[in-house]
């Protein structure tokens, strides 16, 4: 475990500015010896749960300063200057040792208190990571000939993306995805409440779907703070018809990939009918869309997470990937395929933190009589 505690980003002060300082403060306190390595970027930045970005802005700064030296390429090591050691030699040793031990005394219980924390508040995540995963759907109802599958893997234990399955008849289906602004706790509040909302509305019998999304959107914003919002998409699917009715509140656009009979190459439909996100504004008007769904239809929801997946070099997954790993495995299972891309994308990111929540939701057009829903 580094000597160094997880900035406070409510502060006022820029993390990597706080974090410069606590490196100085460390140096002065004579708690990293001159030429001793210093935390990984990488390693750092998981540590204290902060973006790697903003750990190299701070070594970098450091090294334009001439406290420390980058070792590697890509900042994946630091180590003290050798001109910063000559000089930082001197001023530690003038300190009496009264003076070292109550600095040392000092660290020793900022330590302990910084762990006790962390313990805490891992404690406490568990428990409210147990709580979210029950607002996921428990159950998959079965709707004749459709096959879905959904998945949520949160970035901090508890996060803001929401996934819903809810039964509205013997063979009608609502399906629901969103991404909250933020992440962590506060975002999984707004979550929980997005999600009552809406089984409220729809244990109303309300099937007017803009009407449904203007109500959400006035509700979360009269409730959630100004910076807080979520886009979101709600769909109604009724299996008799094969009809797929939707309104898209600024979400990222779910796909449906369609092979006509007898032409090889496929088409991609977007299902972009909507709005604006909702909480943002107290009153607006949603414009309702509706498909059609074809047998070997692959519907596809996700949430940014999944296209903005980035490797180490800074490079994001993408759409176009994304969009690439369906298409070729579209006769898959929908669970399988949730798992295939939720591998892909693993691969790309290469080990590099996970930064953001990652949900998908599949759903495959099947043969009459062979629909199933797996949990």
């Amino acid at each position: 475990m580094t000597l160094l505690l997880r900035p406070n980003p409510s502060s006022g002060v820029p993390v990597y500015l706080q974090l410069m300082e606590q490196v100085k403060d460390a140096l002065a306190a004579g708690a990293f010896r001159p030429g001793e390595p210093l935390p990984g970027i990488q390693p750092l930045a998981e540590e204290l749960v902060i973006n790697p970005n903003t750990v190299a802005r701070a070594y970098r700064a450091l090294e334009h300063e001439g406290v420390i030296t980058l070792r590697h390429a890509g900042g994946a090591e630091v180590a003290l200057t050798p001109e910063r050691a000559e000089r930082s030699r001197p001023s530690v040793h003038a300190r009496s040792s009264r003076e070292l031990a109550l600095e040392n005394s000092r660290l020793t219980a900022l330590i302990a208190a910084e762990i006790a924390d962390r313990v805490e508040r891992t404690r406490e995540l568990e428990l409210a990571r147990d709580v979210q995963e029950r607002l996921f759907p428990q159950t998959h109802p079965p709707i004749a000939a459709l096959d879905y599958a959904g998945a949520c893997r949160p970035a901090l234990g508890v996060g803001g993306d929401y996934y819903d399955f809810i039964q509205l008849s013997g063979t009608g289906l609502g399906i629901a995805i969103g991404d909250v602004s933020g992440k962590g706790m506060p975002a999984a509040l707004l979550m929980a409440t997005l999600r009552a909302y809406l089984h409220g509305q729809t244990l109303s019998g309300m099937t007017d779907l803009a009407g449904v999304m203007a109500n959400l959107n006035r509700l979360v914003y009269e409730s959630s703070a100004a910076n807080r919002y979520a886009t979101f998409f709600y769909a109604q699917y009724d299996a008799s018809t094969r009809r797929l009715e939707y309104v898209n509140a600024g979400h990222n656009p779910p796909l449906i990939f369609r092979t006509r009979s007898g032409r090889d190459r496929q088409d991609i439909l977007r299902l972009e009918t909507g709005g604006p996100a909702v909480g943002l504004m107290p009153d607006c008007s949603y414009s309702p869309g509706n498909v059609t769904l074809e047998e070997g239809d692959v519907l596809v929801l996700f949430t940014d997470g999944i296209t903005e997946a980035m490797n180490p070099a800074g490079e994001e997954w993408g759409e176009e990937r994304l969009m690439q790993v369906i298409g070729a495995n579209r006769a898959l299972p929908a669970r399988d395929l949730i798992d295939l891309i939720t591998r892909m994308s693993d691969e790309f990111v290469a080990g590099a933190a996970q930064y953001d929540d990652m949900t998908l939701i599949t759903a495959r057009v099947v043969a009459r009589g062979g629909g199933r829903a797996v949990s």
